[in-house]
């Protein structure tokens, strides 16, 4: 039953190959004689056209074949040699061969959970790897991330089991690590001869079923202006229907005066990723290029407590905040609420939202989960109660969570990162699901 997959995957890719033409285009053919020459490839692919595929397929263990959509005739030069140069390497590393391999073991190893994990990652690995031998190969990062997301806007649902049997170009859910790749690398390449001793590998991690996680990292050299990157990586994930949020606002002191100069961080706890800026000499800022996720927002200013503030941010959103930083401790943090503050700053505040105990909402809540100790506040003896104040949505999820009082910021970003990821129950008013403001505590106690 493990292996059905790859014989329906083989059935699709055959039918496929049956329904196409062989492609007689003299400038396809001439480029493909001049690129498997440079690669030293002494039996180059054919090349063929099939008019329902929707992007490109490398298939075949014994007769390789590349397989065009029927639009590749329209296709400029640029696409279609970062299109040639991709499915080359595939063919040049041998990832055909090596991709039945692993899903063979898989197959054979099915109640071992680390060897479907495994097989994923060899996976996006090889495409993370052909996508760097063909930046290596003079393709500018820009335009072939730009001809990667054109190309996966007709990526349809269905080319799951033809991926078992064969490699497209793109897949659903890589496409944004491999985008980040392209634009933040040139190419550093895994050893051609190091991809089977990784399957060997995988052999070997199956057979002992080790609890062992081995994923290698392709490693590529960061090039580039990072701001040019972002924005660029901005407009080419807009471009292909991944658009960004943009987070806006203004820092207050307790006066209501504002406060310039200020450090802003927001980071995704999930990804890594971060972006900084500053407040002006109003106070305001603007964190935009962010793609949709949980955010952790942290502002700090000489003379003030630091600030947290969690985000739930979505695509297309436009979220404008007003914020007030405290002097002294971390305890005395508090949250404008529109007392004094300009309109413009509440201008993405619901208007529905109700106060609930933190016992009460307790009840309803579904997924909990358990923050992690950090290691420096056990060092340190740290230990107490973290306070906070969640903004619940009407679908059960944390979208902004505030600290009112802290201990120590490692508890606070500890427990953030916790709560941001627990899950409740709807809570209903008069039938309707609202949004609702509710306390939260976290509490962390040193064993004795």
């Amino acid at each position: 039953f493990a292996f059905l997959p790859v014989l329906a995957g083989a059935a699709v890719t055959w039918k496929m190959v049956r329904n196409s033409q062989r492609l007689l285009d003299a400038d396809w053919l001439a480029l493909l004689a001049e690129i498997t020459a440079e690669r030293g490839i002494a039996r180059p692919p054919e090349l063929l056209v099939c008019e329902r595929l929707p992007l490109p397929v490398t298939c075949g263990l014994r007769h390789t074949r590349i397989l065009l959509p029927g639009s590749a005739y329209d296709w400029t030069p640029v696409r279609r040699r970062a299109v040639l140069l991709h499915e080359l390497a595939h063919i040049e590393r041998r990832d055909l061969a090596a991709q039945f391999y692993v899903h063979a073991v898989a197959a054979l190893w099915w109640f071992q959970p680390l060897v479907w994990m495994l097989r994923r990652s060899v996976r996006a690995e090889s495409e993370l790897a052909c996508d760097a031998m063909a930046l290596a190969a003079g393709v500018r990062p820009s335009q072939y991330a730009a001809e990667l997301l054109d190309i996966a806007k007709g990526l349809p649902r269905n080319t799951a089991l033809a991926n078992f049997a064969g490699i497209s170009m793109a897949r659903r859910g890589d496409l944004e690590t491999r985008v980040r790749h392209i634009l933040g690398a040139s190419a550093g390449l895994w050893p051609q001869k190091w991809n089977w001793a990784a399957l060997l590998v995988l052999s070997a991690v199956a057979v002992c079923s080790s609890t062992v996680t081995a994923k290698a990292k392709q490693s590529l050299h960061q090039s580039g202006d990072f701001i040019m990157k972002r924005s660029l990586l901005s407009g080419l994930l807009a471009s292909a229907g991944l658009s960004a949020a943009t987070l806006t606002g203004t820092i207050f002191d307790p006066s209501g005066a504002a406060i310039a100069d200020a450090r802003l961080s927001l980071i995704n706890p999930d990804t890594g990723q971060k972006l900084e800026t500053s407040s002006g000499p109003d106070g305001k800022f603007a964190v935009g290029d962010a793609p949709a996720g949980e955010y952790i927002l942290r502002v700090e200013k000489p003379g003030f407590s630091p600030l947290l503030r969690e985000f739930n941010l979505k695509a297309d959103s436009n979220i404008e905040r007003g914020l007030i930083m405290n002097l002294g401790p971390v305890e005395q943090q508090v949250r404008a609420e529109g007392k004094g503050r300009p309109a413009d700053s509440l201008a993405a505040s619901p208007p529905s939202r109700i106060r609930v105990g933190g016992k009460v909402e307790q009840a309803n809540l579904i997924r909990k989960v358990q923050p992690v100790y950090p290691a420096e506040a056990k060092t340190a003896g740290l230990q107490g109660t973290v306070e906070l104040e969640a903004v619940i949505s009407k679908e059960g999820v944390p979208l902004e969570i505030r600290v009112v009082r802290s201990p120590g910021e490692e508890l606070s970003q500890s427990a953030l990162e916790a709560v941001r990821q627990w899950r409740y129950r709807p809570t209903l008013l008069n039938g309707n699901p609202v949004e609702i403001v509710t306390d939260v505590i976290v509490n962390y106690t040193l064993s004795e």
